[in-house]
């Protein structure tokens, strides 16, 4: 393991005048959010392993776009986006991951590569790859499309090791990852993972979300999945 820190952004989702789903007590998305994600930032932070920065560290609203250039022009190592779910049908519940799809990725570097400008801090490695070959966008693909299979990897990885520390505590939705088009999970140089941490829709599961002791029991449970996955790495 190496002495260096590993940099983990985490976001809470939604905030300020977007609250996200809304539970039928009143329970706002973007509250249960962010009181977790602080919870997982101090228990990261107490670990000399780990060193933990929020998308957003209050109640602000914090478009996907700044989102996103936060992201790309900071050397993070992975991204955790924190959320809440919701269903029109009541009895719907439990935790679930989500990752990128491969469309949206292969996507996303074919943009990149159609404009070079793009301001995103890449390994010392690839970027010395890249500045080397300005214009061989063959190889410059290549790299990009290895570097996400090398990241979809630790995604799955990863996947299974929160999947084992959520279920000793809380109820989950589905026990693999899913695969979806979201815009916060797609910059191109960072590994993502998106956790829904319950649904505010069922009445059960936002009476305990609601609670602070339910959400350090997410917090604990994300923060040993991290832990135990990069002691492993």
């Amino acid at each position: 393991m190496s002495l260096k820190k590993i940099i983990i952004a985490i976001d809470a989702g939604h905030g300020g005048q977007d609250p996200g789903a809304i539970g039928y007590t009143g329970l706002k998305e973007k509250t249960v959010n962010i009181k977790i994600a602080l919870q997982i930032k101090k228990l990261l932070n107490n670990n000399r392993m780990f060193h933990a920065i929020l998308t957003r560290n209050n109640d602000s609203y914090l478009s996907l776009k700044k989102r996103r250039q936060f992201l790309t022009k900071n050397h993070i190592n992975l991204l955790v986006s924190i959320h809440a779910d919701s269903s029109k049908k009541q009895y719907v519940s439990g935790a679930s991951v989500w990752i990128i799809s491969n469309t949206r990725m292969h996507r996303e570097i074919n943009n990149y590569l159609k404009n070079n400008n793009s301001i995103i801090c890449f390994s010392k490695n690839i970027q010395n790859i890249f500045n080397e070959n300005k214009y061989d966008t063959f190889l410059k693909k290549t790299i990009l499309d290895l570097q996400f299979n090398n990241f979809q990897k630790l995604e799955l990885d990863l996947s299974k090791h929160i999947f084992e520390q959520l279920k000793k505590n809380i109820k989950l939705h589905k026990i693999h990852p899913n695969y979806a088009s979201l815009g916060i999970l797609s910059c191109i140089n960072i590994p993502a993972i998106l956790i829904e941490t319950g649904f505010v829709t069922n009445f059960l599961e936002e009476k305990k979300l609601r609670t602070t002791d339910y959400q350090n029991k997410i917090a604990k449970s994300i923060y040993l999945a991290l832990k135990n996955y990069f002691l492993e790495f």
